[in-house]
């Protein structure tokens, strides 16, 4: 039977959200045929032991941490479905959310990335639906300037909070914490730069799609909830300047224009 969705979850010493992430997918009913793909960095939390005792699920168990990059891929290898859905171990889907994106995947051939609308564990939004990074938009999110008029403004446009995200509408990039990619689109232009250790790795595919001549979508009536965890809201802490480091490492490697205007 063909997999029409393969749900991939990268984790590392998340246990608990983990849990909570595996039993949405799991205890969500479906008319797609959905498969599960887990990928552990090197968890020594029992994430293991608890992955041991559950059925039906691919589970690839690697001895370090890979960083988010290479695990992705390896989930992709693994994945057998139609669209490969990633999705964050402290994340977990709302019901009729895999069967929603399955259908508009399957209704728009044109889009080789979607996104759902996220939320916070209060029930308010989690901008998912992004524009492409500049450097005004780093300094508003990473340095204290993001408090000034300017710093808001700018975070603002950059998370797109000039629009309400109650409709699906073509976007920019959406971020891989729910992230629904065609199989025929990574056949075509690959999976994840695998240079990247934290960070960019979705933005990047995002910039492929459109430069290979597909779309990115944000379909608002998918949704998940996600508890964020920010650790790289510092410019000066480990994950900041990882993050830093990637967003260079992507305009090295890619400019600093949008590829495509939508």
């Amino acid at each position: 039977m063909t997999v029409d969705l393969s749900v991939v979850v990268i984790t590392w010493n998340q246990e608990g959200f983990l849990r909570t992430c595996l039993e949405s997918v799991m205890g969500n009913p479906v008319k797609s045929n959905v498969e599960l793909v887990v990928v552990d960095n090197g968890s020594t939390d029992g994430t293991r032991e608890y992955l041991s005792t559950l059925g039906g699920v691919t589970t690839i168990l690697n001895d370090e941490n890979l960083g988010v990059a290479r695990a992705r891929n390896q989930g992709i290898e693994a994945a057998q479905g139609r669209y490969v859905f990633h999705l964050d171990d402290d994340a977990k889907v709302h019901p009729g959310c895999l069967d929603r994106l399955r259908t508009f995947m399957d209704e728009n051939e044109d889009v080789g990335l979607a996104g759902c609308r996220v939320l916070n564990p209060d029930g308010t939004l989690q901008p998912n639906a992004r524009r492409f990074y500049t450097l005004s938009a780093i300094l508003a999110r990473r340095t204290p300037l993001g408090k000034t008029a300017w710093g808001r403004k700018v975070s603002q446009r950059h998370l797109m909070m000039d629009w309400d995200h109650q409709t699906t509408r073509y976007v920019d990039w959406v971020c891989g914490a729910a992230f629904c990619m065609r199989r025929s689109t990574i056949d075509r232009i690959g999976g994840f730069y695998d240079g990247y250790f934290f960070g960019f790795e979705d933005v990047e595919w995002a910039f492929r799609v459109w430069k290979h001549g597909q779309r990115v979508a944000y379909v608002y009536d998918t949704v998940v909830t996600h508890c964020y965890q920010r650790s790289s809201r510092r410019l000066t802490s480990k994950r900041g300047i990882q993050h830093l480091a990637s967003l260079f490492k992507f305009w090295l490697r890619n400019g600093i224009s949008r590829p495509i205007p939508h």
